[in-house]
């Protein structure tokens, strides 16, 4: 994808703006496997539309991770719908296919969005305001809702930060602009406490979430120079410690940690069997190239993809040459 220059991306905010500004009824679409990222974005955008007066409605395939739940609104997210909307976003999807179920309404839309950050993605709204250099899709969020002159209450500007705290990694990766602490500090002033909003967002997990974290981290596997670390995340295990698939999406981000380590890898397995992998990497790596090879996107050092299990090994081989 390339950057979007000033010029471009205001242009498309318009376009955007005045189609919002014509629809009565707007569909909101996250991707699946929900991070704060998307669901801050789906319900700022959503309760924003609702106080301008429309019909908004959220959708998310896989509804929201417990860990999600206090974020305002949160309550109002489906996991399908019948509606026929005249607007539909998707936001942080980098493809049509990581909106999971959800698309088949997103393209009944007379006219569709996307809002997104990816580095390598796949455009697929007749309106795309893409813009790569964003931290989280929040930025975008925020600057579409400025130019739509919404007012952001201290709920959405909650929902806003969630997208940024989460995409940041609660400020500390190389992903934060100057623009980055410029749009928090205006979200802050919304009435935001962030200190609350941190722990709750980024630091409080369950105990079913720990305790499998803890199990499946014992078991991880790395390969001879521990440059690659991997782990897998079976049913067995998401049924033992009473967790859910989100409960695992914090795993990918402690094997990073690992001494020596540059790729981490994390495979949860679904309920049909397959995996859902979680790429994170360091020093510059780019693993959203070996997700695209599978069918999944991301960014250059945060991506994922779905497998079937007999894949497992070609794309362990696919990021072992990423690290030569």
């Amino acid at each position: 994808m390339v950057s979007s220059t000033k010029y471009g991306l205001d242009l498309r905010i318009d376009e955007a703006v005045r189609a919002i500004r014509r629809a009565k009824k707007i569909l909101v679409v996250c991707h699946v496997n929900p991070d704060g990222d998307t669901l801050g974005c789906l319900l700022a955008l959503g309760l924003a539309f609702l106080q301008m007066g429309k019909k908004a409605t959220l959708l998310s395939q896989d509804g929201v991770p417990t860990r999600f739940q206090f974020l305002p609104g949160s309550e109002l997210i489906l996991s399908e719908t019948t509606e026929a909307a005249d607007v539909a976003i998707a936001v942080d999807c980098g493809s049509r296919q990581q909106m999971g179920t959800a698309q088949k309404a997103f393209f009944r839309a007379k006219t569709t969005v996307q809002v997104d950050h990816h580095d390598f993605g796949a455009s697929f709204g007749k309106i795309q305001i893409l813009e790569n250099e964003a931290s989280a899709v929040g930025e975008i969020a925020y600057e579409l809702l400025h130019a739509l002159k919404a007012e952001i209450t201290p709920a959405i500007a909650t929902c806003l930060l969630t997208s940024i705290i989460i995409d940041t990694g609660s400020f500390r990766f190389s992903n934060i602009r100057a623009k980055t602490f410029d749009i928090c500090g205006k979200l802050i002033a919304c009435g935001v406490d962030l200190q609350h909003l941190i722990e709750e967002a980024y630091w409080t997990r369950s105990v079913a979430s720990i305790k499998l974290t803890s199990h499946v981290m014992l078991n991880m596997e790395s390969s001879a120079d521990g440059a690659l670390v991997w782990a897998v995340a079976y049913q067995k295990d998401f049924k033992r410690f009473g967790a859910k698939i989100s409960d695992a999406d914090a795993v990918a981000d402690d094997l990073r940690s690992v001494e020596g380590s540059k790729i981490a890898v994390v495979f949860r397995q679904t309920e049909k069997g397959n995996y859902r992998v979680s790429l994170r990497s360091k020093h510059g790596i780019n693993v959203a190239e070996v997700a695209r090879e599978f069918g999944g996107g991301g960014h250059h050092n945060s991506a994922g993809c779905s497998i079937q299990p007999s894949q497992k090994k070609k794309l362990l081989q696919s990021l072992q040459s990423l690290n030569g």
